[in-house]
């Protein structure tokens, strides 16, 4: 019974968390955070029985960098990632085989990159 009050709850959590949430198009389940707009046409996505590599940019006029990091480094792991690296630019996280990256580019308008591959398991 535990079990099902714990699993019970972690879908409740994650349905008010999506309800809301407007995600990049490309991804699964990447959040785009409110305040960034998904650039058009600026998409890119292979797929090879050997893995994918999609990348996608977003833009804001009024988040600042480390806005747009905190927001990821703390969404992010809600969803599976764990964080392996990050310094004043960038994030990157695993999860399964993928690798997900996340950098930033101060600028009028900040401009967010975010990159995922496969990786060959260890």
């Amino acid at each position: 019974m535990k079990k099902f009050a714990a699993l019970l709850l972690c879908f409740v959590s994650f349905s008010a968390f999506a309800a809301g949430t407007v995600f990049m198009s490309g991804f699964e389940d990447l959040p785009l955070m409110d305040g960034l707009k998904q650039s058009e046409g600026a998409a890119v996505a292979f797929d090879s029985p050997d893995g994918r590599i999609v990348e996608a940019y977003a833009q804001s006029d009024d988040a600042a960098k480390p806005k747009i990091l905190a927001y990821y480094a703390k969404t992010l792991p809600q969803l599976g990632w764990k964080k392996q690296k990050s310094d004043a630019d960038s994030l990157s996280f695993m999860r399964e085989e993928e690798e997900l990256s996340v950098s930033v580019d101060d600028g009028t308008p900040a401009t967010v990159r975010f990159k995922l591959m496969t990786r060959d398991k260890d």
